[in-house]
């Protein structure tokens, strides 16, 4: 048991430049078509999981900015 949360994407992104930002920001997030989906254990700690929400907003902000969204 855990929990999911989505972002929705206005379109489709290239996604290996998206994943490649993930991991370089330490965590393992797989962005699915215009998705990106985060799946955290229900046992997840509060200081990962902030961690986590961290790197998807860093990540999606940095896409942005580079016009890769």
């Amino acid at each position: 048991m855990g929990a999911i949360g989505v972002v929705q994407l206005d379109r489709t992104p290239r996604l290996e430049p998206l994943r490649q930002r993930f991991v370089a920001h330490g965590v393992w997030v797989r962005p699915f078509g215009d998705v990106v989906y985060l799946m955290p254990p229900l046992v997840i700690g509060k200081d990962d999981l902030e961690r986590l929400i961290a790197a998807v907003y860093d990540v999606l902000v940095e896409a942005a900015a580079a016009a890769e969204l």
